[in-house]
């Protein structure tokens, strides 16, 4: 099959053997529609510490092609979706249900064999059916909306006034998906166009986590205020100790929203993403693809690995 492989010396599309069930609890996906992340460019250009050598790509949708004895509820030809980080089903988090507070993790196209190829072997406990309303390129998107929902983890209710600092695709996302639960006092703002109000705001979402941005959402904040982080930044990001203690404000980072939930979203019509969801590309463009991703959010893209026709 063809894969997008990163080795120690380039990235290239290669024919690899096609994966299949080793373990009773194995699924294998054949991948109709697979999105392009950050994550994605900067594992290829070397900035993440995984694997020497990987099929990348972590956003995905497919139908099952083959599943293990233990994969009950799964079979030839369902239409799913998959979570792509994996906790270490060990630890205590883990055995205690709270499996996104796992710190074993590992993450397709980083430890394990991707999405950018023409099938993949996932652990059959990350995989979701996709409702048939939802379609593939939907389906694809539902990693970026389960991140997007982790901002309903934090301690912030509907009453209060918040802002969402960084008008990208990401900001937009979340601020239909906390409209979606009655979070009406919720504003976007761009730091290249706007200036924020002094401790006007309950909390802040950050999306775009740079020293400046971090000093201005301080800020931005009220005393006693909440900062809820939830960018994944590959270097120190300093703030500002001073403001932050004279303030009382509280931290809290969040990881992932319910990833069933996320396609539910989706599925029911609350929030609308069509907007958000751009092209599809061969594999063979990748390097055009990923090029043109580093200067421009507009859109989600997407790869087609294979041949089949359908992409809906």
């Amino acid at each position: 099959m063809r894969a997008l492989i990163k080795d120690k010396t380039d990235v290239a599309v290669r024919n690899i053997e096609q994966p299949q069930v080793q373990s009773a609890d194995d699924v294998v996906i054949r991948i109709a529609l697979a999105g392009l992340c950050r994550t994605d460019v900067f594992m290829a250009d070397g900035l993440i510490n995984g694997n020497e050598t990987v099929t990348l790509g972590h956003e995905f949708a497919g139908i099952v092609e083959d599943a293990g004895a233990d994969a009950q509820g799964f079979a030839k030809g369902d239409r799913v979706t998959v979570m792509p980080v994996i906790p270490c089903g060990k630890c205590g988090f883990c055995n205690s249900g709270a499996k996104d507070s796992c710190q074993n993790t590992t993450m397709l196209g980083i430890n394990h064999d991707g999405a950018f190829a023409e099938y993949i072997r996932v652990p059959a406990n990350t995989v979701y059916k996709l409702p048939a309303n939802v379609s593939f390129k939907h389906g694809a998107y539902s990693e970026p909306v389960a991140a997007a929902l982790a901002v309903m983890k934090a301690d912030i209710s509907p009453a209060q006034r918040g802002f969402i600092y960084g008008n990208n695709r990401f900001a937009k996302l979340i601020r239909r998906i906390m409209r979606s639960y009655g979070f009406d006092n919720v504003s976007i703002h761009d730091p290249q166009t706007e200036k924020l109000e002094d401790n006007a705001y309950d909390f802040a979402i950050e999306t775009l986590a740079t020293e400046a941005a971090m000093e201005e959402i301080f800020r931005a904040v009220r005393p006693r205020g909440r900062v809820i982080i939830r960018s994944r930044k590959h270097e120190p990001v300093g703030i500002c100790f001073d403001l932050a203690v004279k303030k009382e404000v509280t931290m809290q980072a969040v990881n992932y929203g319910p990833f069933d939930e996320a396609i539910a979203l989706m599925a029911e019509g609350r929030i609308q993403v069509d907007d958000l969801l751009g092209d599809v590309h061969d594999l063979e463009s990748f390097a055009a693809v990923f090029a043109a991703s580093k200067t421009s959010e507009t859109s989600k893209v997407f790869f087609k690995p294979g041949t089949e026709p359908e992409v809906e």
